[in-house]
């Protein structure tokens, strides 16, 4: 498991996978790359939380958008 650990920290673009944030799918597919095993989405989601990551989803950005008018409409921003 310390290789898997070790290439969570860098992006899939480095290691030669596509995307710049890891997922399931892009774990499942390195690790059948890299080991020859199939692990299902679900598995490797699950190898995430027991190495000690969390899943993250990019959040989109309005290009040239005002920040102060995307604060007032967030949802949880208080004003």
């Amino acid at each position: 498991m310390g290789k898997v650990d070790a290439v969570l920290r860098k992006t899939p673009s480095e290691v030669g996978m596509g995307g710049n944030l890891w997922d399931g799918k892009t774990l499942a597919a390195w690790i059948e790359r890299q080991y020859g095993a199939r692990l299902g989405v679900r598995q490797c989601q699950r190898l995430f939380r027991q190495l000690g990551f969390r899943l993250r989803k990019p959040r989109p950005l309005v290009a040239q958008a005002n920040p102060e008018r995307q604060k007032a409409h967030k949802k949880n921003s208080r004003p």
